[in-house]
């Protein structure tokens, strides 16, 4: 009895992986972008309705704010209602744990040995893990590794589930922008059909593909994102995740990349193949957010093509040989839905292991309270990183900037020239109706600001400082006195040891002084080389 219960209740290397990568992407939620969708959301639920999103912003957008999200905006508030900032890291891991399922049945195809598939899985977590945080971009990975492994189902076997990819989309458009890359992957999978009924039946797939994304609130004219992005890129490369591979992520990159070059060259591919991988790849190379998505790509270019070739010479270790298996036992799944369900009934009953409310540590909060407490001026400057929580604390507060709110250039510069403010930052605040500015302790504008008569410090803590502007004698603040006086040589001795002091800011900014054109001195911050760094 006790070994019919082993056996029926033994979770399947899937489900195994899936069980893993819950545990792996367990945590407290605390990205910004998370608590931006979050604030969103339940924007959505106050109003029924889905935001234009630039009604968020006082500065100068585009035009109208199109929320490609909003669905998977209100799903994650709706678990925040249920759960508070446990219900959005249990359906974050719940997510995890599908994709990497879904994942190890692709490999299980062309490999039964459990050791080489969870390596391959393993560059993939590298890939996936840091957009794992309770983003909407999740779904789309989701969505991509379910569509992969339905597609593959069905040149191998001629799978009725290929019909599940239409409906899938008209979910997929609401949930997440990423819906783009869906009838690219049907595009690439037509060669790969046995015979020309396959091929016509992948092509009426690709039609009804693309006729169901159009049902969402923006009709036809979500086709228009990509166009819309790729005309913002140079304005978001500035932004982290918009820049390219840099340090571990390149490591992995490369690592995929020369994986998948060695496999192609082993097992021939048709060239549609050859472009999809190729094309996740730039992506991946051109921008680190699209690195998940790559990393579904090669797992299913390397089932295809490097595992096949090398596992009959693997095969030959004994130690590798003991984990080649493949079994589905129905009682295993019991694990895969006991566990998220007991720790929801956990959280719920306050009785949870683990802590996973949302982590504002990093977040101004006691800064915030003070704005609310002292009736802050309308026009209120925030750095990006920190405007999804004024969004969320505040919502009644519009902001100034953000990476998601479809800004003008003019915007864009602006902001960039607040965060690494020049001789022109005063022309900029007055430009904008700027009064009050929350900034990082010891940032440059901070720095700037602290030395500038007509701004006042109204609160400053270990993490945030506040200014409020507090006209005075203009010319005092652009002609401080030369420094041949101690006191000038005091306070810019002052800036630049601040400046100094931060090492995140003094890596790669010097402080200098500017000579402004009107007659005296200007604090100012020039980049260091990157030898210098």
């Amino acid at each position: 009895m006790r070994r019919f219960l082993l056996r029926a209740f033994l979770p399947s290397p899937a489900v195994g992986a899936a069980i893993a990568a819950f545990v792996a992407t367990l945590a407290r939620p605390n990205n910004p972008d998370t608590l931006w969708h979050l604030a969103v959301g339940k924007w959505i639920f106050a109003h029924h309705a889905v935001p234009d999103i630039s009604r968020f912003y006082y500065s100068a957008t585009t035009g109208f704010g199109y929320d490609y999200a909003w669905l998977s905006q209100a799903v994650l508030f709706g678990a925040w209602q249920r759960l508070g900032g446990a219900g959005v890291a249990i359906l974050n891991s719940v997510v995890a744990g599908l994709i990497f399922y879904l994942l190890y049945k692709l490999l299980e195809r062309n490999s039964k040995n459990m050791l080489v598939n969870f390596v391959v899985l393993g560059l993939a977590l590298m890939t996936i893990s840091v957009y794992l945080s309770g983003r909407p971009a999740m779904f789309t990975v989701a969505f991509l590794a379910l569509e992969v492994l339905v597609l593959s189902d069905f040149v191998q076997s001629r799978s009725k589930l290929i019909w599940l990819v239409p409906p899938l989309a008209v979910l997929w458009a609401n949930l997440h922008p990423g819906f783009v890359v869906a009838p690219l992957v049907i595009l690439s999978f037509l060669p790969l059909g046995r015979d020309a009924r396959a091929r016509r039946t992948l092509a009426v797939c690709l039609a009804a593909t693309g006729i169901a994304v159009i049902f969402n609130p923006y009709g036809w004219r979500l086709y228009l994102m990509p166009l819309e992005t790729a005309r913002a890129l140079p304005m978001l490369q500035g932004l982290t995740e918009w820049s390219g591979v840099s340090g571990w992520e390149a490591v992995v990159w490369g690592s995929l990349v020369a994986l998948v070059a060695c496999g192609l060259s082993l097992r021939r591919q048709p060239i549609s193949v050859i472009l999809l991988v190729a094309l996740a790849a730039f992506a991946a190379g051109l921008s680190n957010r699209n690195m998940p998505l790559f990393g579904v790509v090669a797992v299913f270019a390397l089932g295809r093509t490097l595992l096949p070739v090398i596992l009959p010479g693997l095969g030959r270790v004994a130690l590798v040989r003991k984990f080649e298996m493949q079994f589905e036992t129905a009682g295993g799944w019991f694990w895969a839905v006991a566990i998220p369900l007991a720790l929801a009934g956990a959280v719920r009953l306050r009785a949870s292991p683990v802590n996973l409310e949302f982590n504002f540590s990093g977040y101004p909060t006691a800064a915030v309270r003070f704005l609310e407490n002292r009736h802050c001026p309308d026009n209120l400057f925030v750095r990006e990183t920190w405007s999804s929580y004024l969004l969320w604390a505040w919502p009644d507060r519009k902001l100034f900037y953000d990476a998601k709110g479809g800004f003008s250039r003019e915007a864009t510069e602006d902001h960039s020239e607040l965060v690494k403010p020049r001789a022109g930052w005063r022309d900029v605040a007055e430009r904008n109706g700027l009064s009050a500015f929350l900034l990082e302790r010891g940032s440059p504008l901070a720095v700037v600001l602290s030395e500038a008569a007509d701004w006042r410090r109204e609160y400053s803590d270990s993490l945030a400082e506040v200014f409020v502007y507090a006209p005075g004698d203009r010319q005092q603040a652009i002609r401080p006195p030369a420094p041949t006086t101690h006191r000038s040589r005091t306070m810019l001795a002052s800036a630049e040891e601040r400046v100094r002091g931060s090492p995140r800011i003094s890596r790669h900014w010097k402080y200098c002084i500017s000579r402004h054109p009107e007659g005296g001195l200007l604090p100012d911050y020039r980049r260091r080389p990157k030898e210098e760094h």
